[in-house]
């Protein structure tokens, strides 16, 4: 899902300076990584895994479009599987988008043990669509957008690849767009590319702010400080189905059973 790349969102430039939800997911994640070894690193086209000494798997979206032309994507390949979690950790800082990507993956490893065994369901249930309300959505996830209309609401796309479909918006239009929205969809992958907290700023009006997709980090302590609501992401069931679908190039319809969704509300967590 290509959203809000880096270099292109000169609007969101003070966010991918300060990086806050970066550093205090860090700073969570760290809690949580001592004496841990990341034992394997999968880098796939859809997706890079993370697999912890518990046997945890965690998941976050790949921009491969962002590896560059090289043949080589990651300089530090050959030496990942082994590494102490609070050194991959800290590639969530890197600018560069598959390290990020390597960062969060460990990070979400990290977290399956602490998500609640009974968070399933479907996060627009929760959120509870009202007609005629104006819905935004960053970045493009086909599958939510016909039960939105559905629902009767006013739904403002933003995404960078316009020729997804009709009536998107690009990025640029956030700032003038997105704060006369009631309900907005984020894509957990701004946190990949360090967009997320220029664009928070301009979901202050919204009643609901759901952060989706595989690569969100379930934790509700850390991001509903900024302003979000719900939580959808995934847990991995089958840690080695998962590691194959990710090395095979797979994306989010691949992994099927492997994984479980799961809907976490931040204004629980206090």
């Amino acid at each position: 899902m290509w959203i809000l790349p880096r270099i292109c969102a000169k609007y969101l430039k003070r966010g991918v300076e300060k990086l806050g939800v970066t550093e205090d997911l860090y700073s969570f994640g760290m809690e949580l990584a001592a004496g841990v070894r990341v034992r394997d690193v999968r880098i796939g086209l859809g997706y890079t895994a993370a697999r912890v000494d518990t046997g945890d798997v965690g998941l976050a979206y790949t921009f491969r479009l962002e590896a560059g032309h090289s043949c080589t994507a990651m300089e530090k390949a050959g030496e990942l599987a082994g590494s102490e979690a609070e050194e991959l950790l800290g590639f969530m800082r890197e600018g560069d988008a598959i390290s990020s990507a390597v960062g969060l993956a460990t990070l979400n490893a990290l977290l399956q043990r602490r998500i609640p065994r009974g968070s399933g369901g479907d996060f627009l249930d929760l959120v509870a669509l009202r007609t005629g309300e104006a819905v935004g959505m960053v970045g493009f996830f086909g599958p939510v957008i016909p039960v939105i209309k559905k629902a009767g609401c006013d739904l403002s796309i933003f995404e960078k690849n316009l020729e997804r479909g009709k009536g998107l918006y690009p990025p640029s239009e956030i700032p003038e767009r997105l704060p006369h929205c009631s309900v907005v969809i984020l894509s957990a992958t701004t946190l990949i590319n360090h967009t997320f907290d220029g664009i928070i700023a301009h979901a202050k009006m919204a009643r609901a702010v759901v952060m989706l997709g595989p690569s969100t980090p379930l934790v509700p302590e850390v991001i509903g400080k900024y302003g979000v609501t719900l939580l959808a992401g995934m847990r991995v069931v089958d840690p080695q189905r998962v590691l194959q679908i990710v090395s095979e190039a797979g994306g989010t319809r691949k992994l099927g059973r492997a994984v479980k969704k799961v809907v976490v509300s931040c204004e629980d967590s206090g």
